[in-house]
């Protein structure tokens, strides 16, 4: 089974996930996964006043997903 969960291998603080996102277009959240933990599932928005609204975070993982050219929310300015 694949580990979605491991510590740099230079040691110290560092661990590096193996992330899953995808684009709800119905809602307009970003989806987060570690598919193989069964436990690790959330989402992101920039809405603000709600309590998953980062702006920061949506817009950069908004252009990863338009990097990996897969669907994701429209650029905003």
């Amino acid at each position: 089974m694949p580990n979605d969960i491991r510590k740099s291998e230079r040691g110290g603080n560092t661990a590096y996930l193996s992330i899953g996102a995808w684009y709800d277009s119905e809602t307009g959240h970003i989806h987060l996964t570690l598919p193989h933990s069964g436990w690790f599932h959330t989402t992101v928005n920039d809405e603000p006043g709600s309590k998953r609204c980062h702006h920061n975070l949506y817009t950069k993982l908004a252009r990863a997903l338009a990097e990996a050219n897969v669907p994701g929310p429209a650029a905003r300015k």
